[in-house]
Parts: structure tokens; sequence; C-alpha cells
């Protein structure tokens, strides 16, 4: 009997868990203290907690004549709201403003808070109601009585204006409100529930424990996103680990592992808490549940929670995402091949959806995502799946399916454009395969995983072509936060990209080199938000006019022959101004090394030596050789007696010369 008990326990360990227990128990939250702030148009605006929601730029309303009747400014709402009770509380709302070509401007506004069929109105007085020239903040308080907040009703914020008169205006004067934007954080302070945290029952598995937190609130994934705290408590200690993100209806369950240190049936209690801003209060809840772990002999590592249900691919917050491409230009057979080695390395709930996929592989649940559910199950059998662990046959399906389902699976589930990261139709490539690294980790946990892309593409000379452009989608809810770039190409001795440049994104930094073996280009970003916009451009070129090697020995030749006919020109003349436009040479290099196109560095060789030859032309002779040339040559005489040389200065005949070695005379008839 015991060896088929523990038969049953270890086969019931393999089975899928539940997500979705029998009760749940709400065990927070009351109304709290919260900043909203005012986001969107003005005729549709809406109310968030949360800084992860203002935008680079601002909303703006101008009023540029004076008003003398009432003018409604913008109009913010939480639609639905969160339902419960509320206490009377003043409401602070503060919005931004300028005033422009104008000394000042006289406001009389107004506030309206409609909390379900309730409303309140605020006004600003006479301490606030001359808005001075120049930027500054306007504030009306708002009284609101205690009530409660209907399920599915909306709170809505307006602001209005009654009258503005502008004080000594010039042309243009105007008022202008802005909010939404990053330094433009207009927003109201308000007292309200805006969420509420629910425990599910307890599941058991060996010493395992999963807890299970719903994270409920008008703001969705955000709020289990972007909270300041969101922490899981049992007996008072920290449960540690990232939890699993699933969903439960419209809002986030977060699953957490908790190890059990004794076996047996026990009471635990479950705190949740959340602060839902820096500097509001922690709320939290305490729930009481009773278990009964067992000893299966794990030792509590039995891979953790596994969910039914296909598990989020973002917390709301998105991951980061590291993406390495290593681009090759070469020169083979008469073709120009274009060969890319692609690393995306991911981490985070994408990492785990990765993981769960391709453990689920051949799985026709019909309530899958599509980038699931267009996998077949291939060489995959029952005993394989879902079994918590990547198989090996599990990796190999997935990637031999990816190479024809990667752009469906990449761009519907990965939020990865496939065609824009390699810059091309995957069905114009010679070769596209994939390759996993589990890094280490073969069960479906949160660990990293590494997605490899490698192509060959033949790819047409002298014709200009994008080898990349910015490729994560931006979406509602993102899967990525942001993401790093390093991309490094290099080219053959006779292959060239022409021209390569990279245009869109100023924080790109982008550097080129060229030697006689090729060409060499770095391109590298951090931090990089999924609204960038960028594209990397050249022309693939093997001329050799081109080509780095040619290219060099050209350049090369050029210089050599410049050189040799300026010293040509100058061996009777001076050479200093010459010696000194030698440092041109230096500047046609550094052209060659950095890269510049072969156009620009042949206009700048043929400048240099056309300046050489200007100045060898133009430079003046020599003195010594002037002199040389100019001075009148006589004949010589050599005496008998010393053999000494005797120039003969004068045509007079019979002449005596004296001669210069012995002082002999010597007498010249002829």
């Amino acid at each position: 009997m015991k060896p088929l008990f523990l038969c049953a326990i270890l086969l019931v360990s393999f089975l899928p868990l539940a997500n979705v227990s029998a009760t749940s128990e709400e065990v927070c939250c009351d109304s709290t203290t919260v900043e909203l702030y005012l986001l969107g148009p003005a005729s549709s605006g809406e109310l968030s907690p949360f800084e992860a929601d203002l935008l680079d730029e601002s909303e703006e309303k101008k009023i540029s004549d004076a008003i003398a009747q009432q003018e409604e400014i913008g109009t913010w709402e939480i639609d639905p709201s969160w339902p419960g009770s509320y206490p009377s509380s003043t409401w602070e709302f503060s919005i931004d403003y300028e005033v422009a070509n104008a000394g000042g401007a006289q406001i009389n506004a107004s506030v309206e808070v409609s909390i379900g069929g309730d409303t309140y109105t605020g006004t600003n007085d006479q301490s606030n109601s001359f808005l001075a020239a120049g930027s500054g903040q306007l504030t009306i308080n708002v009284n609101v009585d205690a009530g409660s907040i209907p399920s599915s009703t909306a709170v809505t914020v307006t602001l209005s204006a009654q009258t503005v008169v502008f004080s000594v205006p010039g042309t243009d004067a105007g008022l202008t409100f802005s909010w939404g934007g990053v330094g433009d954080e207009s927003s109201v302070t308000a007292d309200l529930p805006i969420v509420s945290l629910r425990l599910d029952e307890p599941i058991t598995d060996g010493m395992e424990v999963y807890l299970s937190m719903i994270v409920a609130s008008p703001f969705g994934q955000m709020t289990a996103a972007h909270a300041n705290t969101l922490e899981l408590r049992v007996n008072g200690g920290m449960v540690s680990g990232d939890p699993i993100v699933t969903s439960s209806g419209d809002f986030v369950r977060l699953t957490w592992t908790w190890i059990a240190t004794t076996s047996g049936e026990q009471q635990i209690s479950v705190e949740a808490s959340i602060q839902i801003q820096s500097g509001t209060p922690i709320q939290s809840g305490i729930a009481t549940f009773t278990i009964e772990p067992f000893d299966d002999g794990n030792d509590g590592s039995g891979g953790g929670f596994y969910p039914t249900e296909e598990p989020l691919r973002s917390n709301g917050a998105g991951s980061h995402l590291i993406m390495n491409m290593e681009i090759k230009l070469d020169s083979t057979e008469g073709f120009l091949t274009l060969e890319r080695n692609i690393d995306l390395v991911i981490d985070g709930e994408l990492a785990y959806w990765m993981r769960w996929g391709m453990d689920n592989i051949g799985n026709e649940d019909p309530g899958l995502s599509l980038p699931l559910r267009i996998f077949n199950s291939g060489m995959i059998s029952e005993e394989d799946r879902r079994n918590r662990v990547i198989d090996n046959v599990e990796k190999s399906e997935f990637e031999n399916q990816m190479v024809n389902l990667a752009p469906t699976y990449m761009n519907d589930g990965m939020a990865i454009e496939l065609e824009e990261l390699i810059g091309s139709n995957t069905q114009d490539l010679e070769r596209i395969s994939f390759d996993v690294d589990l890094q280490g980790q073969k069960k479906v946990t949160p660990h990293p995983i590494t997605l490899s892309i490698s192509t060959l593409e033949i790819v047409n000379s002298n014709e200009k072509k994008v080898l990349f452009r910015n490729f994560v989608s931006v979406q509602p809810t993102p899967i990525w936060a942001s993401y790093d770039m390093s991309v490094t190409v290099d080219t053959g001795m006779m292959a060239s990209l022409t021209g390569a440049t990279i245009k869109g994104e100023d924080s790109i930094d982008f550097s080129k080199r060229r030697t006689p073996f090729g060409e060499s280009i770095e391109i590298s970003a951090e931090n990089l938000k999924p609204a960038a916009t960028f594209y990397f451009e050249g022309m693939p070129s093997g001329d050799y006019l081109n080509a780095p090697l040619s290219l060099s020995a050209i350049t090369v030749l050029l210089i050599s022959v410049g050189l040799f006919f300026s010293l040509k020109l100058t061996s009777n003349k001076r050479r200093g101004a010459l010696w000194i436009e030698m440092a041109l040479i230096p500047a046609i290099v550094l052209a060659l090394f950095l890269g510049y196109p072969p156009y620009t560095v042949g206009v700048i060789t043929g400048i240099s030596i056309s300046i050489w030859i200007i100045t060898a032309v133009a430079s003046p002779k020599r003195k010594g050789i002037a002199a040389a040339v100019n001075q009148p040559i006589y004949p010589v005489i050599e005496c008998p007696a010393c053999g000494t040389p005797n120039p003969i200065t004068t045509d007079q005949r019979p002449f005596r010369l004296p001669c210069g070695g012995c002082g002999r005379v010597l007498k010249i008839v002829d």
C-alpha cells in the first residue's frame, strides 16, 4: 500500500492546479487620501493615481479672449469608479497655468465634483483670483460630504471659468491651462475608495502553499503594477519571490509560493497590504486559513505555482528587453550576402508566458491567445505537455515551427515587429532560424530566457536599404517598459555599407570605422521607450570605388602621386609652405578611417592634392640656387708648377696672372 500511496502523491503533484478556488475573502480596503492626476483631452479626460500615466507632452486649453459667461475648461473622471463609502473631506484641485503677453488675469473659476447623484462645488476666493504673469498653479478647494459610491457610477471633476479679464493685455494675450504631462502634474487630491484586495483559499502542494491575492480596482493592471507597495505576509513574515501574474476577470491575480516549515493541519494568518502612492497610508487586511501541507520528499522544490489558464504577458508596467544584433556584410561569389545574429534577452512576465506556452504546445484550449493557438503538437506527447518542465522535444518543436509562425507569435504575442527588426520580409530571406536558451532553467518559472534569431539574405548592390527600424510596438498595457539596444556591423574587404546612418532618436550612439580589412559600425542605446522612432539605413555595395581595400589603395596611390608631382615641381624651390600643407594627409586618412562616403574621401583627397600642386607652382626659388645660376662662367688654367686652377676673368691679351697657389706669374697670350 505504501508504494501505491507514494505513486499517487507523485501523480497528483504533476497535475495542473486550478487558479480559482472555491472561496475568496475581501480583506481590504477602505477610502484613502490619494492624488489623482488629470489626464487626457479636456472634453474626455481621466483621473489616475499613477505618475506613470503622465505623457511626455501635456494637454492644453487656452483662453485668448476675455470671457463674461461660464465656460468649461475641462472634465476628468473615473468611470466607473470603485464602489464604497467615503468620509467628509476637502478635496484640493490644482492645475498649472501660464499667463502670456499680459500683466495678469483676473479669474472667477469653480470646480464641480460629481459622485453618483451628489454634486459639490468650490470656487476660488480673493486670495487666488488674480493670476500673475508667467507660470503658476490655480488651486480651488471643494468640501465633499460623507457618502457612498454606487456600483458602475462615475466620479467626475469639472473646471469652469465664469469670468476672465486680462490686465494690460498685449497682442496675443492668453491664459493657458496645462495638465497630463511630465512637468505639468495637475491633480485633484481626494479621499476615495479605489482598490480592494481579496485573498483566495490557499492551495497546498506538498510543502508548497500557493497564496493568491486579487487586486481589484477601476485602474485594472495599473494598480498592481504601479502601487508604491504591494506585499503579502504569512504569520507576520514577508513572502519573498516574484508572484505569478494571471487575470481574474477584469482584475489581476498575483500568486505567491510560500514554503511551510511543518507538515500537518495548521492555521496561517495571511496579510495583504498595499500603498497606492508614496506618502499615503498603507492599507492592509488579514484573513486566517486552515492548510494541511505534507512532506512529499521535494523539500519545497516542487517548481512553484503552475496556472491552468494562460499567464498575463505584462504586470501593467512592462518588462525590460535587451537586444543584441550582429550584422555581417560580405561579397561571396559575386553576391552581396547579409547575415544577422540577433539575441533577445527576455525577463519578467513575458519570459514566464513564453515558458508556459512552450510547455503547452498543442493545447487546444480555445481560451488561449492566438500566438499560442497557432502551434500544433508535432512530436510532443501528452506526457511531455503541461508537466511544468520544458522538455527537449517541446523546445525543438517551438524552434522549428517559429520559422513559419514567428511574425504572428512575435508581433501579436511579444509586441516585437519581426520584419522591422530584421529589415526584410521573412519570405525574401535565404534562411531564418530560431534558437531558445533557457539560461540553465528548464522549469516553468519566472526565469530569464534568450530568443536567438539567425538570418541570411542576398542584397542588391548599390541600392539603399533599411536594415532595421524601431521594432517595439506601443500597447495600451505595455509589455515592454524600455529596452537596450546594441548593434555591431562588420563588412568584408570587398564589401561596403556606404552612407550608413541612423536617423530619428537623438539618444542613440553611432560610430563608424574603416580599415583596408573592412568597415565596422557600432550602434547602442539604453532605456529606449517603446514610442521611440528611428531607422538604420545604408547602401550595400561591392564596387571597387566603395570597397574598403580598393578604396584605401586608391586613396594611398592618389596621395603618393600628388606628393611626387609636388616634390618634383619644388626640386629647386622653397618647400616650407608645402611641408605645412602635408598636415592634410592625416585629414585624408582620418576621413577614410571614420568611414566617410567614398565620394567625400575622394573630394578631400582631390582638394588636398590641388592645394599641394598650386603651392608647388607658386613657391619661390631658393636663394643659393638663384645665385649659382646667375654667376658668370670663366675659363680656368692650371699652374704648371703647382697644378692650382686659376680662373681667367678678363679678355685682355697678353695678360699676366699670379698663381693663386704658388705665386708664380703666369702669362696669358691667347
